[in-house]
């Protein structure tokens, strides 16, 4: 039973609460709040850290995936580049990353480490992730700034926000207001 409490504590840990202003305070202490997720993903993998190149022979291993994959170096190495790439809000984020080879290749455990590794990333405070409390599809808050006024807050706070509100916020919102969540 005692790990079941301390389970509860530490997801009791993760719960907070708070308007919009709250919210926004959080996110200017720390921009990477609101990094979008492609980002997301590739801070989850370079969190873990990388073990360098001994010579150009040698690729880089990122230690998020080294304990389940081996030989697979170079396929991760391009993975990652798609996804520092995306994180840059370059163009390639607007492409489907798409996993093709051969059965037993990998692809499923790679789609599985990220999954886990990133459930993992969120419980911590630098991959923390808020949302909209009650929203279905787990809302960023700061979808609630109008278009009209996300160039400002870019130009005044870096904080770049993409995207829009779902349907059933749109309608939750426009009828009652809402709280805002961290999201464990």
């Amino acid at each position: 039973m005692t790990e079941l409490a301390a389970y509860r504590g530490a997801a009791d840990k993760l719960r907070w609460q708070g308007d919009f202003a709250a919210y926004f305070e959080l996110v200017k202490e720390n921009p990477k709040l609101a990094c979008l997720a492609h980002a997301r993903v590739f801070d989850a993998i370079m969190s873990a850290g990388v073990t360098g190149r001994r010579s150009e022979e040698d690729g880089v291993r990122y230690n998020f995936f080294s304990e389940d994959l081996y030989g697979l170096d170079e396929t991760l190495q391009q993975i990652v580049e798609y996804f520092s790439s995306a994180a840059q809000r370059l163009e390639v984020r607007k492409r489907i990353l798409l996993l093709m080879g051969p059965v037993g290749g990998g692809k499923s455990t790679i789609v599985t480490l990220l999954k886990r590794g990133l459930e993992r990333y969120s419980e911590t405070d630098a991959g923390a992730i808020y949302a909209i409390a009650g929203c279905p599809m787990h809302e960023d808050p700061l979808h609630l700034v109008p278009d009209s006024l996300r160039a400002e807050v870019e130009r005044e706070h870096g904080i770049y926000i993409e995207g829009d509100l779902c349907p059933h916020c749109r309608f939750y919102l426009e009828r009652s207001g809402s709280e805002l969540t961290r999201h464990p």
